[in-house]
Protein backbone atom coordinates (compact mmCIF):
# COMPACT_ATOMS: atom_id res chain seq x y z
CA UNK A 1 0.00 0.00 0.00
CA UNK A 2 3.07 2.45 0.76
CA UNK A 3 4.54 1.26 -2.46
CA UNK A 4 0.86 2.40 -4.03
CA UNK A 5 0.75 5.78 -2.44
CA UNK A 6 4.05 6.89 -3.25
CA UNK A 7 4.11 6.10 -6.85
CA UNK A 8 0.56 8.00 -7.11
CA UNK A 9 2.49 10.64 -5.66
CA UNK A 10 5.13 10.80 -7.55
CA UNK A 11 2.97 10.40 -11.25
CA UNK A 12 0.67 13.49 -10.49
CA UNK A 13 3.86 15.42 -12.03
CA UNK A 14 3.01 15.35 -16.01
CA UNK A 15 6.97 14.24 -16.72
CA UNK A 16 7.19 11.35 -14.04
CA UNK A 17 4.25 9.59 -15.74
CA UNK A 18 5.55 10.56 -19.12
CA UNK A 19 8.54 8.58 -17.87
CA UNK A 20 6.86 5.97 -16.02
CA UNK A 21 4.46 4.93 -19.10
CA UNK A 22 6.99 4.93 -21.49
CA UNK A 23 9.14 2.57 -19.17
CA UNK A 24 6.07 0.01 -19.11
CA UNK A 25 6.12 0.02 -22.59
CA UNK A 26 9.40 -0.46 -22.74
CA UNK A 27 9.37 -3.65 -20.46
CA UNK A 28 12.30 -5.70 -18.51
CA UNK A 29 14.81 -3.96 -20.87
CA UNK A 30 14.15 -0.27 -20.18
CA UNK A 31 15.29 2.68 -21.48
CA UNK A 32 18.41 4.99 -21.95
CA UNK A 33 18.05 8.29 -19.41
CA UNK A 34 18.35 10.39 -23.25
CA UNK A 35 15.20 8.15 -24.64
CA UNK A 36 13.46 8.80 -21.21
CA UNK A 37 14.07 12.38 -21.13
CA UNK A 38 13.18 13.09 -24.51
CA UNK A 39 9.80 11.24 -23.82
CA UNK A 40 9.17 13.77 -21.21
CA UNK A 41 9.70 16.80 -23.20
CA UNK A 42 12.85 17.47 -20.13
CA UNK A 43 16.21 18.02 -20.73
CA UNK A 44 18.88 15.21 -19.55
CA UNK A 45 19.65 17.10 -16.54
CA UNK A 46 16.38 18.37 -15.80
CA UNK A 47 15.05 14.46 -16.44
CA UNK A 48 18.20 13.52 -14.01
CA UNK A 49 15.87 15.02 -10.81
CA UNK A 50 12.98 13.34 -11.78
CA UNK A 51 15.64 9.95 -12.57
CA UNK A 52 17.17 10.62 -8.70
CA UNK A 53 13.65 10.53 -7.04
CA UNK A 54 11.92 7.89 -8.59
CA UNK A 55 15.12 5.84 -7.95
CA UNK A 56 14.64 7.18 -3.85
CA UNK A 57 11.60 6.43 -4.21
CA UNK A 58 12.31 2.56 -5.00
CA UNK A 59 10.30 3.15 -8.01
CA UNK A 60 13.25 2.92 -10.93
CA UNK A 61 16.62 0.93 -11.22
CA UNK A 62 19.44 2.34 -12.74
CA UNK A 63 21.71 0.06 -15.38
CA UNK A 64 24.52 0.55 -17.23
CA UNK A 65 24.33 -1.17 -20.66
CA UNK A 66 26.69 -0.62 -23.27
CA UNK A 67 28.17 2.16 -21.53
CA UNK A 68 24.84 3.88 -21.50
CA UNK A 69 22.59 5.08 -18.42
CA UNK A 70 19.73 3.20 -18.38
CA UNK A 71 16.33 2.97 -16.29
CA UNK A 72 14.14 -0.02 -15.77
CA UNK A 73 10.83 0.44 -13.63
CA UNK A 74 10.92 -1.51 -10.37
CA UNK A 75 7.43 -1.05 -8.63
CA UNK A 76 5.66 -2.12 -12.10
CA UNK A 77 2.39 -2.88 -10.24
CA UNK A 78 2.15 -0.03 -8.20
CA UNK A 79 3.17 2.08 -10.96
CA UNK A 80 0.05 0.68 -13.06
CA UNK A 81 -2.26 1.54 -10.60
CA UNK A 82 -1.35 4.60 -9.98
CA UNK A 83 -1.23 5.50 -13.38
CA UNK A 84 -4.65 4.23 -13.86
CA UNK A 85 -5.84 6.42 -11.30
CA UNK A 86 -4.36 9.25 -12.41
CA UNK A 87 -6.40 9.06 -15.69
CA UNK A 88 -9.44 8.33 -14.17
CA UNK A 89 -9.16 11.17 -11.86
CA UNK A 90 -7.77 13.49 -13.86
CA UNK A 91 -4.88 14.87 -11.51
CA UNK A 92 -2.55 14.46 -14.48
Amino acid sequence: MQESTLALALLTVPARAAICRALLAAGDEGLPAASLAQEAGLTLRRAAHCFQEMTQANLLVLVIRNHEVCYVLKARKAVREALGYVDSSGLN
